[in-house]
């Protein structure tokens, strides 16, 4: 096996482990460590002083960021959420509003088409997703790269949004992988070595 099979194994091997262990948490579980995080990231100067968010549209057992989405719109900033254009690549889209989104074709909520395309650098502040994550900022994300591809263009402060039981000693990591600043769970905000 070759390194990188090794290390693609190791990837796989992790993120199945923490597919379950969100599992675990169920519905209920998941939605209160979602309102207790997000209250977090309300409480953050990061999120006051930004004028641009990208958050995303949560979707099966992901931790959810409606509320910090729905405080940024009725705040008057401008949010942006991921759409997709490509099996690797997403273009952060501006969200109008929270209610009556369509699907995707993955089954993911996302802004109705035509929409408008904000660029990567202009973004101030990014919630980023994973499956897993350390508190020295590595992150594992689901394996299509979409986020890392993104983080690499953009200069916004990288926010990884976790809870307690997604945090890990050690993350599997390519070259390629971007690493976060923060990570916030729903009970302390973990600051990183940064970039």
């Amino acid at each position: 096996m070759t390194d990188a099979a090794v290390l693609a194994e190791a990837k796989q091997r992790l993120r199945r482990m923490m597919k379950a262990r969100m599992e675990a948490l169920g519905k209920d579980g998941i939605a209160a460590r979602s309102r207790a995080l997000c209250r977090q990231i309300l409480a953050s100067r990061e999120f006051r002083e930004a004028d641009t968010v990208l958050g995303y549209l949560s979707f099966r057992n992901e931790l959810s960021v409606d509320g910090v989405l729905r405080e940024a719109l009725r705040q008057g900033k401008t949010v942006t959420v991921p759409f997709i254009v490509s099996r690797t690549e997403f273009r952060a889209a501006v969200l109008p509003s929270l209610e009556g989104l369509p699907l995707d074709r993955y089954g993911i909520r996302t802004v109705p088409e035509p929409y408008r395309a904000v660029a990567p650098e202009s973004i101030d502040l990014i919630l980023v997703p994973g499956s897993a994550f350390t508190e020295q900022g590595a992150r594992l994300g689901r394996g299509a790269g979409y986020y890392d591809r993104f983080l690499a263009a953009s200069g916004g402060y990288r926010l990884a949004i976790a809870c307690e039981d997604m945090l890990v000693e050690s993350v599997p990591t390519d070259a390629w992988d971007q690493a976060m600043e923060a990570v916030v769970t729903e009970t302390r905000w973990i600051r990183c070595h940064g970039r």
